[in-house]
């Protein structure tokens, strides 16, 4: 009941804070941002490329809008960092540190819940945006879609024996390929989010299992690990395919797969702060990434995109696989239903990582 409750306490609020910009256009956007000259955008170094990746951003801005603007792209801390700090901004009614934040859906739900976003029409005003875009409706648009899973080396695995699945990575069948030679994470958001689809103890059960064969741990982004041979496999890394893609440009045996189905997707987006200084070049600035302009720029720096837009490299490689992926709502609605019922879990899974 109190879920139910809370989810029509977010329809209604959402409700409220679009009808205020239901009138907003495009074309009124874009005259008011021609006013605003340079935005601020704070994000990790190498987002969209750095500071190479916002010139180019610059230049699309330009000649899909017609703005000339000027994108001040600087290193910040991490997402949880960056999210609380514009929420103590927004309860001080200061201007936002960053005009636009980019973060998953758990920072979403923590700047929801805080009140800390501007709501926008974003459907309503760049035709390319669908409702289905708008992970958090009228406060977030998706950016790129990460999916999780398992990544190998298909020189030390071959493919008839690889697993094609979590369950492989502890069925006595295929396991003694990698047990003693198999890396996993040391971190427990990804089986909190599995146990989603599979339940509490089933996932406790695979947990065990896994730390039971396992030969240390790699942080994601230690691919290079498995590239190398210290490793032939790693149970679950973050951006799987985007990792695969990455490397196999350059020749190297990495294989990335989904571990489950539906797979567990990161679905990474894109809002603008209430206290934003420059709101309109920050809405331009959304809008494009959304676009294929700007999925082109993040697939050329970064190997990601959305799989909502049609014909980028995830939208393609989801629409060969036949995978089912989560709505980016449901991702979001997960966080916000599980809030606080997860604890426990997190706290038992932490544990057994640490045997």
């Amino acid at each position: 009941m109190k879920v139910i409750l809370r989810l029509v306490a977010l329809l209604a609020l959402l409700s409220v804070g679009l009808s205020a910009s239901a009138a907003e256009t495009l074309d009124e956007v874009i005259a008011r941002a021609k006013k605003e000259g340079t935005m601020t955008f704070i994000a990790g170094a190498q987002t969209y490329g750095g500071r190479k990746g916002a010139s180019e951003i610059e230049a699309g801005m330009a000649k899909k809008f017609g703005v000339t603007a000027r994108i001040n792209f600087a290193a910040g801390p991490s997402m949880p960092a960056r999210a609380a700090q514009i929420i103590t901004e927004a309860r001080a009614g200061q201007n936002a540190s960053s005009d636009v934040f980019l973060g998953a859906q758990s920072h979403f739900a923590l700047l929801h819940k805080n009140n800390a976003l501007l709501k926008v029409n974003w459907s309503q005003i760049f035709p390319w945006i669908t409702k289905e875009m708008e992970a958090a409706p009228g406060e977030s648009v998706l950016s790129h879609t990460s999916i999780n899973g398992i990544v190998y080396n298909s020189k030390l695995i071959p493919k008839d024996k690889a697993p094609k699945k979590y369950e492989d990575l502890v069925y006595p069948a295929l396991s003694p390929t990698w047990e003693g030679k198999m890396a996993i994470p040391p971190y427990y958001a990804w089986l909190v989010e599995l146990s989603f689809f599979w339940g509490e103890e089933k996932v406790k059960t695979f947990a065990r299992k896994l730390v039971g064969i396992s030969a240390g741990r790699l942080r994601y982004n230690e691919e290079e690990r498995i590239i190398s041979g210290e490793f032939n496999v790693m149970a679950n890394m973050g951006g799987a395919m985007e990792h695969m893609w990455k490397w196999q440009k350059k020749a190297a045996p990495l294989v990335g797969l989904p571990g489950s189905t539906p797979p567990i997707t990161t679905f990474f987006q894109l809002g603008v702060p209430k206290t934003a200084a420059k709101p309109n070049l920050a809405k331009l600035f959304v809008a494009f990434m959304a676009a294929k302009e700007g999925q082109a720029i993040q697939e050329k720096y970064e190997f990601q995109s959305s799989h909502l837009v049609e014909g980028t490299i995830m939208a393609n490689y989801v629409r060969e696989n036949r995978l089912k992926v989560q709505e980016p709502k449901q991702g979001l609605a997960d966080y916000l239903k599980s809030e606080g019922e997860s604890l426990k879990l997190q706290g038992e899974i932490a544990k057994i990582l640490k045997q």
